[in-house]
């Protein structure tokens, strides 16, 4: 495989189509700086309790054209390009009941940066849309998970908010309740 150039381009937003409730299409745009969290459907198959959504925090959005040298003829393909989210991922809180059956929120937090899968790398593809957290104020914040880093929002300073509730509804016209 080889970055042609050497060059990844960066950018500031990343847009997502999804179809809301009342079966219309709508965009989601996605700014590290700004409105930052995705989710997307859950691998959880070999779990207890298995929850349908993955949540991350957009830290990076990027892009690559790669080419791949074959191996009998050593020439290299016409270049592809990938798209990539570097994201921190967050972690749901299993201490505590959530959903419509015990009638709260989901409860999530960062994974610890000592842990990793911490931050990964995901394919714009796999994201559903944007979800909007709720700081779990209550819980305070932290800088246990993780020292004073640049994959923090500027307006966060080096602290991370213990937890955050997923909101069901981001607006309340799309919202089924």
């Amino acid at each position: 495989m080889h970055f042609t150039k050497n060059r990844i381009y960066h950018h500031k937003t990343v847009r997502f189509n999804y179809t809301t409730y009342d079966l219309r299409r709508d965009e989601d745009s996605v700014n590290p700086e700004k409105r930052a969290d995705v989710m997307l459907l859950s691998h959880e198959d070999d779990t207890a309790d298995p929850h349908p959504y993955w949540y991350a925090r957009v830290i990076g959005i990027s892009h690559i054209f790669v080419q791949i040298r074959d191996p009998i003829t050593r020439k290299f393909s016409d270049p592809k390009r990938f798209d990539i989210l570097h994201v921190r991922w967050f972690g749901r809180n299993l201490s505590v009941q959530s959903g419509w059956k015990a009638k709260r929120l989901h409860r999530i937090g960062f994974i610890p940066a000592s842990d990793s899968d911490a931050f990964g790398f995901l394919d714009p593809a796999q994201v559903i849309r944007g979800v909007h957290l709720i700081p779990r104020f209550a819980g305070g914040r932290t800088s246990e998970y993780m020292g004073p880093s640049i994959s923090r929002k500027p307006s966060e300073g080096n602290e991370d908010w213990v937890n955050f509730y997923v909101n069901w509804c981001v607006r309340s016209v799309q919202c089924p309740l």
